[in-house]
């Protein structure tokens, strides 16, 4: 079992005295990570190269559950002293959503795809990207470091490349009206035809679920976006040293 550990506790400047807020940064970081690990689990899974109820997964699913009531009590003893902290519980949730949804999936359709479906290989591996930009920026951020927002705009950029899939429906499957055959070869056919559109239906299914995966990394790279440009804001036309530049990318978070 791994060991969840406690964010530092950051001094931060409040209204005419200093708090004591957790280091929100090691909080979002530990998040991402595991959020980057289980996408490419899953990813594995749909591939059929692990198993949907592996130690692996189940392990993540733990670290998921443990994380989340973690962030969410820090966040709340934040709200607690009066400071802003809603982008911050936006990023909580919004990666949280993101890591339930990867599990549904990987467990809800885990056995559609046993001869393999490139799109859905191809859709999984920009919401892996689209994972590790998100963490990658997060990383920046924390050392003080504006060019986050190129790693926001690629986590959100995934939305649109996942979009670029047909969307299938039952015509697909179909395959246009065939020939008419004797009653039995009908009821065979028929019963072919049902199949068919029951799987597809469920890739349809499928192809929903990892749209709203990256919809929820999309809206986690538009907060960090907004982050990145208020530290470029405030370093900017200053000649500002790593701490300086550190203490400021904290304070973007709670602005």
């Amino acid at each position: 079992m791994r060991t969840i550990q406690i964010p530092a506790v950051v001094r931060v400047r409040g209204r005419g005295a200093a708090v004591e807020l957790p280091d929100f940064f090691a909080m979002i970081d530990q998040q991402a990570r595991m959020v980057v690990s289980l996408a490419r689990t899953v990813g594995e899974i749909l591939q059929g190269k692990e198993s949907a109820y592996s130690v692996r997964l189940l392990d993540l699913e733990q670290r998921r559950e443990e994380l989340r009531r973690r962030n969410l009590a820090a966040v709340g003893s934040a709200f607690a002293l009066t400071c802003s902290v809603d982008e911050i519980l936006w990023t909580v949730e919004a990666l949280d959503r993101a890591a339930a949804r990867l599990f549904r999936t990987a467990r809800g359709f885990h056995q559609l795809l046993a001869g393999g479906d490139e799109a859905v290989c191809q859709m999984m591996r920009a919401i892996q990207s689209a994972t590790e930009s998100l963490q990658r920026g997060y990383s920046r951020l924390a050392n003080g470091s504006p060019a986050a927002e190129a790693d926001a705009d690629a986590a959100i950029g995934s939305k649109d490349a996942l979009r670029r899939y047909p969307a299938w429906g039952p015509g697909a499957a179909a395959g246009g009206e065939a020939a008419r055959g004797t009653p039995a070869e009908d009821q065979h056919c028929a019963h072919v035809e049902q199949f068919s559109l029951g799987h597809v239906g469920r890739l349809y299914e499928l192809y929903g679920s990892l749209n709203q995966i990256a919809d929820e990394l999309a809206g986690a790279g538009a907060i960090l976006k907004r982050w990145s440009k208020r530290l470029s804001a405030e370093l900017h036309d200053l000649s500002a040293g790593s701490s300086v530049r550190q203490s400021a990318s904290r304070q973007c978070l709670t602005t």
